[in-house]
């Protein structure tokens, strides 16, 4: 599971009010390289929750994104093509092959096998 798709996952719960971000227990983590897009980037950044974004990267192992979020026009900008690498390669090539993605509220564990999340909730819980 890409850290794209976990940045837009959320716990669905039954009466849950917080159920983003989802946190990472990470028992295997690949890389996959991905052909570099600055392009697609610019269009996703606003819709990433850039704090979330980092503490999901660092519990992947990876540090090197900026703790606060660069202003859009740097992102923009072509200039600063070093930090879009970084969001690619935490966007798109860091995979959670392994783990849970944990509810923050209720901590109910949902398994990631093979890099697929299993979000299905028990029938008490829909």
């Amino acid at each position: 599971m890409r850290l794209m798709t976990h940045n837009m996952l959320s716990c669905n719960i039954k009466g849950v009010t917080n159920g983003f971000p989802l946190k990472i227990e990470a028992e295997k983590v690949i890389e996959k390289e991905v052909d570099f897009n600055p392009d697609f980037l610019r269009h996703m950044f606003a819709k990433i929750e850039w704090k979330d974004l980092v503490e999901a990267a660092r519990s992947l192992g990876y540090a090197e994104l900026p703790e606060d979020s660069p202003d859009a026009t740097v992102i923009e900008s072509a200039a600063d093509e070093s930090l879009l690498k970084k969001l690619h390669h935490a966007l798109l090539e860091l995979h959670l092959e392994e783990g849970a993605l944990v509810c923050p509220e209720t901590g109910r564990k949902f398994p990631v096998n093979k890099g697929i999340p299993n979000m299905l909730l028990h029938e008490d819980e829909a």
